[in-house]
C-alpha cells in the first residue's frame, strides 16, 4: 500500500512539475516572438514535447500503464528540451541586449563611468555572467 501511494504521489509531482514546464514554454514562446523564426520554431518544439508528456501522462495511474516506448519517448523529450532550451539562451546571451538580460542591474552598469569605482560589497553572493 505504502508503495502505491509513493507511487501515486510521484505521478502527481511529475503531472505537476509538466505543467509548471509547459507554463514557461508557454511564456517562452510568446517571449520568442522578436526573435528569428528559427529560435520561434525550437521554442514552439519545446513546448509541443512537453505536450506530448502530458497527455501521455494524464492518462496513468500508475507507472504500470506506461510502457517502455512512452517512457523512454518521455525521457527522449525531456534530453531535447534541455537542448534546446540550452540553444536558446546560448542565443539569446550572443544576441539579447545587456539591459534586457540583466534587467534591474543596467543602471549600476550605465550611471558609473569605468573610472569611478563602484561598491562592490553590495553584490557580494550575486551570480556574475562570464
Amino acid at each position: 500500500l505504502a508503495a502505491l501511494q509513493v507511487e501515486a504521489r510521484t505521478l502527481a509531482m511529475l503531472r505537476g512539475l509538466l505543467c509548471q514546464l509547459h507554463a514557461t514554454c508557454t511564456r517562452l514562446v510568446t517571449s520568442a516572438r522578436s526573435f528569428p523564426n528559427s529560435v520561434q520554431e525550437t521554442a514552439g518544439h519545446v513546448r509541443h514535447g512537453v505536450e506530448g508528456m502530458q497527455a501521455s501522462l494524464s492518462r496513468a495511474h500508475s507507472f504500470h500503464d506506461l510502457s517502455g516506448l512512452v517512457l523512454a519517448q518521455s525521457r527522449e523529450t525531456v534530453t531535447r528540451a534541455q537542448l534546446s532550451i540550452d540553444e536558446l539562451l546560448e542565443y539569446v546571451g550572443q544576441h539579447a541586449p545587456l539591459p534586457w538580460l540583466v534587467g534591474p542591474f543596467a543602471p549600476v552598469l550605465v550611471e558609473y563611468p569605468e573610472d569611478v569605482p563602484v561598491e562592490m560589497s553590495k553584490w557580494e553572493g550575486c551570480v556574475t555572467v562570464g
